[in-house]
């Protein structure tokens, strides 16, 4: 119980981080694509954390 517990906070965390990191890279797009681009790239691969994690807590 306590494992899901803490895993529901990581994906809660992770999911607040994705949410900064795209909201970051879509206000500094028009003046720096090269780091919103990497702010972009940043924020897939949470994506695909927390789709990992997400699955996993299913079964």
């Amino acid at each position: 119980m306590f494992n899901w517990n803490q895993n529901k906070d990581r994906i809660q965390r992770l999911k607040e981080k994705y949410t900064r990191l795209m909201k970051r890279a879509y206000e500094i797009a028009p003046r720096n694509k090269k780091k919103s681009d990497y702010l972009n790239s940043e924020a897939k691969q949470i994506l695909q954390e927390l789709r990992i994690l997400e699955i996993n807590q299913l079964h």
